[in-house]
This record gives structure tokens, sequence and C-alpha cells, in this order.
């Protein structure tokens, strides 16, 4: 298949995301009240959480035994437990479960997709993939913008949460549909028996708005919600690379709903080289909705660095045109000299200033068009 055809099946794929998951947002308590429906049915506990501040006390309430309980945590590092939570005596590593060194109460994990017509829960490439079987209570945290209406939709968002260009493909996927039983050998059992007995695993499903609702009043940044945490705007953004702090989607759902974010800062964590919206695979307007951001934030400041800034980077066209390493380094120095990493970064690069087209798309050499 040439390069050109398999361009055009990436983009034909994207469209098609783009289009189900528009139409999720759009329905999005009609399918929630679905999925629930769905899992109670499957003998599933359902709780609904909204802000991370009660997350804890949740689960707290979910633990098997009111004290002295062990887990273990395979979680995204958005979702903070460090805090400790009520009720649990140790906390182990997933490794050291998987590896039977020590033997948990609880396995405690985020869905990467839940299916609404069907409650199932859709878990990807997780560290805790052969712990399944080693614990009798699952929790699962579900953030409710990771539901997918159809069955027959899964296939394609998990091509897309891969990258579908490097024929990438997920190595370990679990789906469950309701509480199930663990095997267990045992090596009591007459010989001539199976060898094993077996043992109910409880499965719970906390509903974590974190902050969707507030996303959704704005209609012009609802198009955020249409992320499969995939990480790739992650992995081309220059300022994550060398801050090690929020992907670009990270910052505009941070900036959306945190009051406490609405500042200036969002100016110091983007340059709006675009790279992000390029790779994105359900073709969220990144830079649109992070340029819409920082003119809220510039219609409500005095700070003239800051109206400055924000006018230099919403010409990127006009810059991208006149790219040379002195106006690269004007441009650092001026807005990013107090971000030591970041300026490191930028002194090494040697990339078009705003590279925001595809490598597949362009020659070697060819100036990048906006």
């Amino acid at each position: 298949m040439s390069e050109t055809n398999n361009i055009d099946i990436t983009r034909d794929m994207r469209e098609r995301a783009r289009f189900l998951r528009h139409s999720f947002i759009e329905s999005l308590e009609t399918h929630l009240l679905s999925l629930e429906s769905c899992l109670l049915e499957h003998k599933v506990n359902v709780r609904w959480v909204q802000e991370e501040s009660s997350l804890l006390s949740t689960i707290a309430d979910l633990l098997p035994n009111r004290q002295y309980n062990t887990v273990c945590i395979d979680l995204p590092k958005n979702i903070d437990l460090s805090n400790g939570m009520i009720g649990v005596s140790n906390s182990y590593p997933i490794e050291s479960v998987a590896n039977h060194e020590y033997e948990v109460d609880t396995l405690i994990l985020d869905a990467d997709f839940a299916i609404a017509e069907n409650g199932s829960l859709v878990f990807i490439d997780k560290a805790s993939k052969d712990c399944f079987n080693l614990v009798n209570n699952i929790i699962v945290i579900l953030n409710i913008d990771r539901i997918i209406v159809s069955q027959s939709d899964l296939s394609l968002f998990l091509r897309l949460k891969n990258d579908p260009e490097k024929g990438d493909f997920p190595k370990d996927i679990k789906i469950l549909t309701s509480s199930f039983e663990k095997v267990v050998s045992d090596a009591f059992l007459s010989s001539d028996s199976a060898g094993f007995t077996k043992e109910k695993v409880n499965l719970s499903v906390i509903f974590y708005e974190n902050g969707v609702t507030d996303i959704l009043q704005d209609v012009s940044l609802r198009e955020s919600l249409y992320c499969i945490d995939c990480g790739r705007c992650a992995s081309v953004c220059p300022v994550t690379k060398a801050t090690q702090g929020r992907s670009p989607i990270e910052l505009v759902k941070c900036n959306c709903f945190d009051q406490f974010n609405k500042t200036q800062s969002i100016f110091q964590q983007t340059t709006l080289c675009g790279n992000c919206q390029e790779v994105c695979p359900v073709g969220i307007p990144l830079i649109d909705l992070l340029t819409y951001e920082m003119n809220l934030v510039n219609d409500n400041v005095s700070y003239n660095k800051t109206k400055k800034l924000f006018s230099l980077l919403s010409k990127r066209g006009k810059i991208n045109k006149y790219n040379s390493p002195f106006f690269r380094f004007f441009f650092v120095k001026r807005f990013f000299a107090k971000n030591k990493m970041l300026m490191n970064y930028f002194d090494k690069q040697k990339d078009q200033f705003y590279n925001i087209t595809r490598n597949s798309e362009v020659k070697d050499n060819e100036p990048a068009e906006l």
C-alpha cells in the first residue's frame, strides 16, 4: 500500500473518531445513564465522584475491610492518591504483586474506555495485567469522558490509541463486563480433582467527573473532551519535554476548570508551535483552544508583558516565515529566560521553530506551512 493511501486511511480514521467523540459528548448524560444501568445489571458496584478531594474517601468506602487493607495501585500521574487512604495498612508496587512477592486485597486502576451499550470496561497495556487473578476486589476509576457508545467502535479507538501510521497496536487488552471468579490453585484437593477452586472477585466502578461539567459549560472548549489519552501531544511538545510538566491537552483542561490556574502561567507553558494539533488522532484543535484561553486571560489582566506575548504568539504564522537562529534566541530569551530547562531545549534543537506539518507529508528541508 502506498504512503499516500496510508495517509488517506489515517485521515478517514481520524474523521470517523472525531465524529464519534462529538456525538458522544453532545449526548453525554444519556450514555452515562446507559452505562450505569448496564453495570448495575451485571452486579457491579457503582459510585459517582465529582472532585479529587472525594476520591480517596470513596475508595476507602469500597475497601473490603474497615482497617488493615492491603492494596496495589495502577494509575496515571494525573490521579494522585499519594496522600494515603483511610483503612489501608500497606500499598505494594504492581510489579511486586505480579511477581507474587506480596498478596493484596484490592487492585485500584483506571479504565481506558468503557462501552455504554453493554457495560464493558476496557484496560489497555496495564502494568497490572497479571494481577486480575490475584486479588479479591478491583476498584476501577472511570473518567466520564472515556466512554465509547458502541462495541463496534472499539477497534477504531484501539488503533488510534497507539500510532496507526507506525502499525502499533496495544499489546495487552482486557475487557471486564461484570464481577467474575478468579482461579485459585488448591494443593489439598484430591488427585482426581481439577486441582483448583474459584473465588468471586468484587468489581466496583467510580464514575469520576473530574471537571468535565465545567468544560461542557463553555461550548468553545468542548472539543478538549474528545481526548482518548493517547499521549502523542505530550511526546511532540517541546515545553512538556523540557519541563516534564503538563501535556498540551492537560494544560487546556486544567486552565478550563481550575480557577487557580487561570493565570498568566499558561503563557509560560506553551509556544503554540502546533505539533500537538498535528498528531492528535481525533483532531482536537489544540492551538485554537490554547489561544482561546490565552485570550481570556489576556482580557482579564493588565500585565503588559503578557499582552505582548499573546500578541506575538497569535501571529505565529508570520514568525515561522521569518524563522532564524537569531529570532529564536530573541524570542526564547525574552519570554522564557527564567525557565532554564526550556531555554536549554531550544538552544539544542535546530528544527523549524513552528514546524506544524506532519513529517510524513513533507519532503526533507521543505519549509513548514501553517
